[in-house]
């Protein structure tokens, strides 16, 4: 049975988004990366092995299509978030210890690329993405005690 968290329309706005974002993602994932770290500079802590906190840093590129590749695949997951998430859940919460309050800022930097970037981005499609980030949000936390 569908999640009735995303409506139709979502679901089409988030698939197109998840085309764009699979054919993009080192690009997409490595700007929202760099403004990450320029806005938030304390984030850089979890990235402390890096040397290059700009979007042309390899390591930011790198992580970044893995972050990009991520919400990407989670737009074929709409209705499995959570067991589709778990295991990378369970990796920030227990293994990284990431501070929770950061994805929820990674996740703004994302839109703002997004917005940037994406010809043809609506404000419906905006909705639906922010939508599925803070799901994905909640997800990541979910793992925290």
């Amino acid at each position: 049975m569908p999640s009735k968290q995303f409506t139709a329309a979502d679901r089409t706005a988030l698939a197109q988004v998840g085309k764009v974002f699979t054919q993009h993602a080192e690009a997409l994932g490595a700007e929202s990366l760099a403004r990450l770290f320029l806005s938030h500079p304390a984030s850089k802590i979890y990235f402390s092995d890096f040397t290059d906190y700009s979007a042309a840093g390899p390591r930011v590129r790198a992580q970044g299509a893995k972050i990009i590749g991520a919400v990407a695949e989670a737009t074929g997951h709409l209705d499995d978030l959570h067991a589709h998430l778990e295991k990378l859940a369970a990796k920030h919460g227990q293994v990284l210890l990431v501070d929770p309050q950061n994805f929820p800022i990674l996740a703004s930097c994302i839109l703002v690329t997004a917005a940037c970037h994406l010809d043809d981005f609506s404000a419906d499609d905006h909705f639906a993405l922010d939508k599925l980030l803070t799901l994905i949000c909640q997800e990541l936390r979910s793992q925290y005690r």
